[in-house]
Parts: structure tokens; sequence; C-alpha cells
């Protein structure tokens, strides 16, 4: 998982680079155009400017954590509605979209940036809103699974759930479950079949966030949280499942870390450790301890 960090960091340093760069090239253009009263060229290349500082501005922080989370603060986009994140994709598509013909007509880019640029809208219709529309909850049989394989507590409230698979009894390595509960953000990581690391972080010691899109146009993220003794967790959800939306569930996240941290539980009298891991079956048998829990 470290690696998979360290790869995905060195892609948004990359990408840095090229909107930095395109926001120097087209402020030139700008310039250059109003001085030579070329409004067209003028307004794409202002249009492409604002594009640079947006994704520079959407970059901010993703090669390290920001400052402290603020309950209610940030993530606008995953604290929207499902309407409202379609519309805001929506918008998206068309404005992209608008752009690349404009640009492939006018100033004549590569016909491979136009292609890319079109599967992008694609992902986004196909992959991105298909899943934000069919986001399951996990039902109450699934519910009691998780708590008959000790993943979660019968006395905590589930808040929102995301995996990679379909079924429990369907299994494979690099398989994965991300609950968070009013309580806790879990993870289960498959190691192999029927076997899996549990990592548990207790919500109200958690004060840093941050979500980094991967893969084809961001179709997955990676989330990684910190809490106030620097243990970090990072968890990478691919995003393949027309089923399971990692965008709805960081929304889930963000609520029941909201609620957590404004309820100011965080104290030594908790049931639950700040952070450990354990060593799970998803065929309930003995479960070896990989980390004594830290305490707050």
């Amino acid at each position: 998982m470290e690696e998979l960090v360290r790869s995905i960091q060195k892609q948004v340093r990359i990408k840095k680079v090229a909107c930095w760069a395109g926001l120097i090239m087209f402020g030139l253009c700008t310039l250059v155009g109003v001085a030579a009263q070329e409004w067209l060229m003028t307004l794409l290349a202002l249009a492409m400017t604002i594009l640079s500082v947006y994704g520079l501005s959407m970059m901010r922080g993703m090669t390290k954590f920001t400052k402290e989370y603020q309950p209610g603060k940030g993530y606008g986009y995953y604290r929207r509605t499902v309407q409202q994140k379609l519309r805001y994709l929506t918008w998206g598509q068309w404005l992209v979209g608008g752009l690349i013909v404009l640009m492939f007509f006018i100033f004549n880019v590569r016909l491979s940036a136009f292609l890319i640029a079109i599967l992008g809208i694609l992902t986004i219709q196909f992959s991105i809103k298909k899943r934000i529309k069919n986001h399951q909850e996990p039902d109450v049989t699934e519910l009691e699974e998780f708590v008959r394989m000790g993943i979660v507590s019968p006395h905590e409230q589930t808040i929102g759930v995301y995996k990679d698979f379909l079924h429990l009894s369907h299994t494979f390595r690099g398989n994965q479950i991300v609950i968070v509960t009013d309580k806790r953000l879990i993870s289960v990581f498959v190691e192999e079949q029927g076997r899996a690391v549990k990592t548990e972080m207790l919500l109200s010691g958690i004060n840093k966030i941050r979500a980094i899109g991967t893969g084809f146009q961001g179709q997955g993220i990676l989330l990684s949280v910190s809490n106030r003794d620097h243990n970090e967790l990072h968890i990478h959800m691919v995003g393949k499942s027309i089923f399971f939306s990692p965008e709805q569930f960081i929304g889930s996240l963000l609520r029941a870390l909201d609620a957590a941290l404004k309820s100011r539980s965080y104290s030594t009298e908790e049931p639950f450790p700040v952070y450990q891991q354990t060593r799970i079956s998803l065929h309930p048998s003995e479960q070896g301890l990989l980390h004594k829990p830290t305490t707050a």
C-alpha cells in the first residue's frame, strides 16, 4: 500500500506540473489574444487558463495532508446528494466536450487528445455516474454477517459500506470491505480466500483526511486518514463495480466524522481502541492480534 501511495502522489505531482505549464501557456495566449483583438482565441485561452487554475486547486494538498479537518467544512463534492453529484458531473462533461471540440477544430489539437477526452466523458457517463445512481447499501442479512464475523459491534450503527465484490462467500486476495459506523472507520483487506486483515480507527480521533482520484479519469479514489497519534490508514477504492460508489461512501464517512467530532467523544473511556490491526477470518475462527491497540 505504501508503494501505491507513493506512486499516486508522483502522478499528482506530474499533473500539477502539467497544470502549471497550461496556466502559463494559456495565460500568455490570453494576453496575446487581447493584444491582437482575436476574441475567440482569447475566450478559449481564458477558459483553459481557468481550467488549469481549477486543476491546481483540486490537487492542493493531495501529496501531503493539509491542515486539520474541520467538521462540516470542505469536500463539497462528496457532501452533495446523488442528484447534485450527477448534475455536477453532467456540467463537467458538457464543459470538457465543448472545449475539446473547439480546440480540435480551431487549434488543430492532436486526434489522440480528442479521443482521450471522449473516453473520459464516456467513463464518467457509464462508470462513475452509473455507480453513484446504483450504489447499494448492505441489507439486514449482510449487516448481521459483519457482526457475526466480528467486523462491527452489535452496539454500533453502520453508516456506510464500500466493497468491491457482491457476496462475502466469493472473495479473493485484494478484495476489501470498508465500513464506517457511528464510532469507527474499519478497513478489511482480504489476504487470501477466507482470511483478512482488519484495520480500525476511532472516528473521534481522526484529525486529517485526504481523497485523491486514481486510475483513468479519476475512476478510483485513494482515501487517506490520520489521527492525533499520527497513525495513518490508506484505503484504495478501485471503483470498478457499478454497485458500490467510493463517492457515496466518502459522503457517509464525512457525515459520521462530523457527528463524532462534534460530540467530542474522544476519551480514554471509549470501548474501542484509537487504532488497531487484527487478523480475522471471514469464516470466524481465532483472531490474532497484529499490533497492540493504541490509546488516547
